[in-house]
């Protein structure tokens, strides 16, 4: 397109618009729902003439008689193949120039990747919507939202769910790091919920890192200064360690971070490689399930094993473990099953007293418990994953924890940098 060929269509785009809105200019006292509806059908047509005037142009510019091939030949062009577009603006419909090497027999059209086409000819700013959306509800759920908002981009339900994956997947390899270094406490936190598939109940793990403030508020703005980052997979256990303490020691600049979690053996597992600086922390909330499975078959009667409870969770507070491993130490069974529950108590606790200074803890910031993870769990996993009749395959699932994950923790990331490219495209 020549520059005086530009000018034309935008002398002839000013005109036409100029008259739209003389012609359709709202009265006075028009209903606030057709002036809205006035401007939205006025951007929408501005967009969809911007769309098919540019798009063809662009898809047809010719890049020479030959291009380089990927089997390392030459490509010669052939003649022009015809392409609809899925656009923000509606479906275009534009030519591309295809070229054929003798070498390998295979076709290309380079401007599919200029263009940065991908699943279902998608540009990358609808490619960016579909994605959005298919993080947040089922891909069968796309199109309505998509109606709803007024937006022209169709799409079938598969090509949908191809569109997400691909976007996902370009995620996966992505550095994201929307908050740098800081001087606050850092925390991280990592668990696992269940996944449905259609294997049965595979686990997909979740790492949490943040920086907690005991005084902040459930409001947006107080969680956002919590500047806090989801990852998740479905992959190894140590992967997910190894990416979140990647990222917390990048935040934390060298400080101490504090890892908070459940207990289980594998939770402490791999950290002396990833996070050498570093405080482990046991869960408070779970330490008191423990304690209230102890209470009533130390202290039988209902009133005193809850007194008992009660007072130990204030112990453990301001003291530390000291006095509940001297109970359990002191305590002398008088059923089989008080002698079991003292011996695994006893055992796990001795072990994990270590990680029970929670007086120190709370005087130094670091949260006592691992609220934060858990909720990453229903955020990233349960709301998206778990609903009825879902089931799922890993290699599925993986690209839209990833997509969950990155808007969670970038709640305005763009995604059109993550558009996956369709690759060799062949005769359309």
């Amino acid at each position: 397109m020549t520059p005086e060929d530009i000018q034309h269509h935008q002398e002839e785009l000013v005109a036409r618009f100029r008259q739209q809105l003389k012609e359709g200019w709202p009265a006075p006292g028009t209903d606030i729902n057709a002036l809205e509806d006035f401007g939205a059908r006025l951007g929408r047509t501005i967009q969809e003439e911007i769309s098919e005037r540019v798009l063809p142009a662009e898809a047809e510019r010719k890049e020479g008689n030959q291009v380089a091939c990927p089997c390392g030949g030459r490509a010669f062009y052939q003649r022009h193949h015809a392409l609809t577009l899925v656009t923000l603006a509606g479906r275009v419909r534009v030519r591309r120039p295809y070229y054929h090497c003798a070498a390998c027999k295979q076709g290309q059209c380079p401007a599919d990747t200029r263009l940065r086409l991908g699943a279902g000819h998608t540009t990358p700013a609808a490619q960016a919507q579909l994605a959005l959306l298919s993080a947040l509800v089922p891909y069968g759920q796309v199109g309505d939202l998509l109606s709803q908002l007024g937006l022209p981009l169709t799409l079938d339900l598969k090509q949908t769910e191809r569109v997400a994956q691909g976007v996902g997947k370009q995620l996966q390899g992505a550095s994201l790091a929307p908050y740098g270094p800081t001087t606050q406490t850092v925390a991280v936190g990592f668990d696992g919920v269940m996944l449905p598939t259609r294997e049965g109940k595979k686990e997909a793990r979740v790492g949490v890192i943040y920086e907690p403030d005991r005084e902040a508020g459930r409001t947006q703005a107080a969680a956002g200064g919590l500047r806090t980052e989801y990852c998740a997979t479905t992959g190894s256990r140590a992967s997910l360690v190894r990416e979140v303490c990647a990222r917390a020691s990048a935040r934390a600049g060298g400080q101490v971070v504090a890892v908070v979690a459940d207990g289980a053996a594998l939770d402490w597992v791999d950290l002396d490689a990833y996070l050498p600086s570093r405080v482990e922390i046991l869960d408070f909330y779970h330490v008191l399930e423990r304690v209230g499975e102890i209470a009533p078959l130390l202290h039988p009667e209902a009133p005193a094993a809850a007194a008992w409870r009660e007072a130990m969770r204030g112990e453990l507070e301001d003291w530390g473990p000291r006095k509940l491993l001297e109970t359990l130490r002191e305590w002398e069974p008088t059923t089989a099953a008080g002698h079991e529950m003292r011996r695994v108590q006893l055992g796990y606790f001795e072990k994990q007293q270590d990680r029970m200074r929670y007086p120190e803890y709370r005087r130094r910031g670091f949260p006592i418990g691992s609220g934060a993870v858990e909720g990453a769990c229903k955020h990233v996993v349960c709301e998206r994953f778990g609903r009825s009749g879902m089931y799922w395959k890993r290699e599925t699932a993986e690209p839209v924890l990833r997509l969950r994950a990155a808007l969670l923790t970038q709640r305005r990331l763009d995604l059109r940098p993550f558009a996956a490219l369709k690759g060799m495209a062949a005769p359309a």
